[in-house]
């Protein structure tokens, strides 16, 4: 891996874990520390190396027409530093690798398999647990942290706007609602993280490896080959609970649907407007550029 000699300067001892070109000669190293960024010299600039450790309260990433800003926050200062469009989640991943190995929420020998950002929700894969945060931050303390040894059952519940992606933890489902359009790229990301986890080849293997009680609807079918009397006599008084029951049950699906055909209706406006406030961002981004070059 070639380094510049003012990066290897400011190195301290450590080792490059991952470079990423920005451009140029300008680019990115990733120590288990500090991610360095550096500049080439230029027309109007000097050669420089920023650093920027990792023990970082807060991570925000700030997506624009043309460059992302990722802000580090901590303890009594901040930092911050511009990647182009193109380069982000390359960078994203071994930096957020890296704080939350610093930070304590990763163990020291756990990677970063992927990062998902979708609006206010993130969504980061290790070889060990899922980690979720909603925020306008990528990542500070307040995150949720599902470890795939819990894990017993992975499954997702398709919407028109959003999916959800549902993991079995401790024997209750824990749901993340991703796009639709996401879904399978996510779901697929999961579950070969959790399958690789466990050592085994298919959710109906992690089921055996984890012991996994069977469904309800199973359990109940078991239930009817034993001699076991039924609590209601079969005839008429029978017939009329199941017809209640499946009006019930009718009335209750109709009530669900509607519910979520106006959900997906509120996202998608949600989603409208978001890219309404990105469209209007990048045009006072571009003007701020002209305005600085005096155009």
């Amino acid at each position: 891996m070639d380094v510049p000699p003012l990066v290897t300067e400011r190195l301290d001892g450590e080792t490059v874990r991952t470079r990423v070109e920005l451009g140029g000669d300008d680019a990115v190293f990733v120590t288990p520390s500090r991610t360095l960024v550096y500049r080439a010299e230029g027309l109007l600039s000097d050669e420089s190396v920023s650093a920027y450790p990792h023990d970082a309260e807060r991570v925000a990433v700030s997506p624009g027409r043309r460059k992302t800003t990722f802000e580090l926050t901590y303890v009594d200062t901040a930092g911050k530093f511009t990647v182009p469009g193109d380069r982000t989640d390359t960078v994203l991943e071994p930096l957020l690798e890296g704080v939350l190995r610093a930070t304590g929420a990763i163990d020291d020998d756990e990677s970063v398999r992927k990062a998902y950002r979708f609006s206010e929700l993130t969504l980061v894969v290790t070889d060990a647990r899922l980690l979720k945060h909603v925020g306008g931050a990528v990542w500070d303390d307040d995150f949720e942290s599902f470890a795939f040894a819990d894990v017993t059952d992975i499954d997702t519940e398709e919407g028109s706007v959003a999916t959800q992606l549902v993991l079995e933890v401790d024997g209750r489902p824990q749901r993340v609602k991703v796009p639709s359009d996401q879904s399978r790229k996510v779901a697929h990301t999961v579950e070969s993280a959790v399958l690789a986890f466990h050592g085994v080849d298919s959710v109906a293997d992690l089921h055996a490896a984890t012991d996994r009680e069977e469904p309800a609807a199973e359990r109940s079918e078991e239930f009817e080959e034993d001699d076991i009397d039924p609590l209601v006599d079969e005839g008429d008084d029978g017939e009329s609970i199941d017809r209640v029951t499946s009006a019930d049950t009718r009335a209750t699906a109709e009530a669900d649907a509607d519910i979520r055909e106006r959900i997906a209706a509120l996202e998608a406006a949600v989603e409208r407007q978001n890219d309404l406030i990105e469209e209007q961002r990048a045009t006072i981004e571009t003007l701020v550029d002209e305005l600085r070059r005096g155009r």
